[in-house]
């Protein structure tokens, strides 16, 4: 989806990925807080996509490819795009104190995420910090 953003292939929106922003937590702190969850070793739409909400059946997902910056399809391996798409999913909502940092694009968006946290003083401020590698260059 990020790519379609960038390209500009997402009808009604024209404004690319500077402004989409990533909340970052761990699998252990959502655990830990009691959170209901599941994650998928592929596209969540994927006919042949697999979910689990047990961690111990997180070998299930592709971590290679996830991790991966390459991985179109190849002709011994035909659902790569579909396993990169892996997901994690939390049951409803997550506690602000749970995210621990927010990865941007550039500078320019660093600094308006932080003067919007810097308007909200009594909540836990997460550290902001330029992922561009997060992104489509």
């Amino acid at each position: 989806m990020l790519l379609n953003l960038k390209t500009g292939r997402v009808a009604g929106y024209n404004e690319g990925q500077a402004p989409l922003i990533y909340l970052t937590t761990t699998i252990q702190r959502v655990r830990e807080a009691g959170y209901r969850f599941v994650f998928s070793n592929g596209h969540g739409l994927a006919k042949y996509t697999d979910w689990y909400d047990d961690l111990a059946q997180l070998d299930r997902v592709d971590w290679d490819l996830v991790t991966a910056r390459y991985w179109l399809n190849q002709p011994n391996d035909l659902d790569r795009q579909v396993r990169k798409q892996a997901e994690f999913l939390v049951w409803k909502t997550l506690e602000w104190s749970l995210i621990d940092g927010i990865g941007v694009l550039n500078r320019r968006v660093e600094v308006d995420v932080n003067a919007v946290l810097t308007q909200h003083p009594a909540r836990t401020h997460p550290i902001v910090e330029i992922r561009s590698q997060w992104y489509y260059h």
